[in-house]
């Protein structure tokens, strides 16, 4: 097989694979606390890590202002996330997860967690290292041409590497 062939194969694959991860963002998942769009996670699993402006937020996980800022309005109703004055400028506002979030986002990473190795269980662990390894590679080089992206590139353009020969 030729490698275009490979890479027509690769593209199937990830079609795939972006289709079946688009289907499980619209869905909703039950909590204590009321009904969560698998999406609104996104903003808890990030302010995990930190409480943040909403603008830092949605910058941080590459969605638009405003689905944020509904994400949150819904978060904030559920207990989940709160917020406060940021101690860098008292005008602004910083998102700061509950202790009530932090207990849902644990819940979710674990069901995750048991969801990734119920799909790997026929996966040997050489294969789980080689699959990790090399979409670790892939998504780094994914990364790199996003942040080269110009919203404003047709497909009937050139690749950068040929554009700046």
């Amino acid at each position: 097989m030729s490698r275009l062939a490979h890479v027509d194969e690769l593209i199937a694959v990830l079609s795939r694979y972006g289709r079946i991860k688009e289907r499980l963002a619209v869905t909703k998942l039950k909590t204590p606390e009321g009904i969560v769009e698998t999406a609104a996670y996104q903003c808890m699993f990030r302010l995990a890590i930190a409480p943040l402006r909403s603008g830092e937020l949605a910058e941080q996980i590459f969605a638009d202002p405003s689905t944020v800022s509904r994400h949150i309005a819904h978060l904030v109703d559920l207990g989940y996330v709160r917020r406060e004055a940021d101690p860098r400028d008292g005008r602004a506002t910083i998102l700061v997860l509950t202790d009530t979030g932090k207990r849902q986002v644990e819940a979710v990473r674990k069901h995750r967690l048991h969801a990734l190795e119920a799909m790997l269980d026929e996966f040997s662990d050489d294969e789980i290292d080689n699959l990790t390894s090399l979409m670790a590679r892939f998504v780094d080089a994914a990364e790199v041409l996003a942040n080269r992206v110009d919203d404003t590139v047709t497909p009937d353009q050139p690749r950068h590497e040929e554009a700046t020969r």
